[in-house]
């Protein structure tokens, strides 16, 4: 082999070895680069990650101090029911504190009726109408003032009558108290706790006799 040739050689396999070695260090390189994004990627994931787990325990943190102020919130909401006038009924809130989205319920002798009201202060009434308790005890009042009547009625032939011995009327044996009122009220607290205050008459009137 002459001296020229094999000059040529050597400079050829020095070339060929030159671009083997370039494209592994382009290959390395974009793998480098791969890697480096990923591990940005891998990153950014870490970070909202993180992020979102404070997010949820400052949220759980939040819920935890809601719970212990319910906890420890003093709820003065105090409810009386009567009858306001025949065939209406009240529900009266008597204590300091207000009460937030209240449902209430009254029943007479089996009829409903429902109230709502976005919060009741101290001394406000929920008056709910029953017209037929109203019919009722305008009968239970008709037969009262009329046994009241025959009770008071003179008897014997004597001037002036004396009125002979009868038993007075009593609501009791005439069944003025055979009527049932439940109340059911349910509201929240300021905090947001659920409050239920729940009353039954057995033997309850229409109204004063």
């Amino acid at each position: 082999m002459e001296m020229g040739d094999a000059a040529g050689w050597v400079g050829g396999a020095a070339g060929i070895a030159a671009l083997v070695y370039a494209q592994l260090a382009h290959r390395q390189a974009s793998r480098a680069n791969e890697l480096a994004q990923a591990a940005n990627v891998q990153s950014s994931a870490s970070t909202r990650l993180a992020e979102q787990a404070n997010q949820l325990a400052e949220e759980a943190n939040v819920y935890a101090r809601r719970g212990e102020a319910r906890d420890v919130e003093r709820d003065d909401v105090r409810w009386e029911g009567d009858w306001v006038e025949p065939g209406r009924y009240g529900l009266v809130q008597q204590g300091e504190a207000t009460a937030h989205d209240v449902v209430a319920i009254v029943s007479v002798d089996g009829s409903e009726v429902s109230v709502r009201s976005p919060r009741v202060a101290r001394g406000e009434t929920l008056i709910f109408e029953f017209p037929a308790a109203a019919a009722a005890y305008s009968a239970e009042r008709a037969s009262w003032d009329e046994a009241v009547a025959e009770a008071a009625r003179p008897r014997g032939a004597s001037w002036p009558p004396l009125p002979a011995f009868v038993a007075q009327p009593d609501p009791l044996r005439m069944g003025f108290y055979d009527h049932s009122i439940s109340e059911r009220v349910d509201w929240a607290t300021a905090q947001g706790a659920h409050k239920v205050h729940e009353s039954e008459q057995k033997f309850a009137s229409l109204g004063p006799h």
